[in-house]
């Protein structure tokens, strides 16, 4: 699934929407990251801006209310398509236990991985 903004997902093969195909494709310049039907985060445009700028402007924001790799949107698409546990989970931690999630995820450095799939270690408190 690849995420072009708010509201906005294209659903394709992952043949179609891997980080080597996605130069040629003619949506590329309009992803912003690409995702598995898992949630695993498998291309992220502005990961690879953020290490070409030093603006701290331009750094990408975790947030479960914002656009980007851990918005909620996103796994409603996914509950909807695949019925994936994974969906649910975070679905159900959004409605009662939103801001745990969001003080999780925001001690969470991505050392591990993107996304709520790494949900166990995002859910788990981290060292310091």
């Amino acid at each position: 699934m690849a995420a072009l903004r708010e509201g906005m997902y294209v659903i394709g093969m992952k043949d179609q929407l891997n980080a080597f195909d996605l130069v040629s494709h003619p949506l590329s310049e309009h992803i912003a990251y690409v995702t598995d039907e898992m949630g695993f985060v498998l291309f992220d445009k502005r990961e690879r801006a953020s290490a070409e700028s030093t603006r701290v402007s331009d750094i990408r924001i975790k947030n479960v209310d914002s656009f980007g790799p851990y918005f909620i949107e996103q796994y409603l698409l996914l509950e909807s398509l695949s019925k994936q546990e994974i969906a649910q989970n975070v679905i159900d931690y959004y409605e009662n236990h939103k801001e745990k999630l969001q003080k999780c995820l925001d001690n969470y450095s991505e050392s591990k991985g993107k996304g709520f799939i790494c949900w166990r270690f995002i859910a788990t408190p981290q060292p310091q």
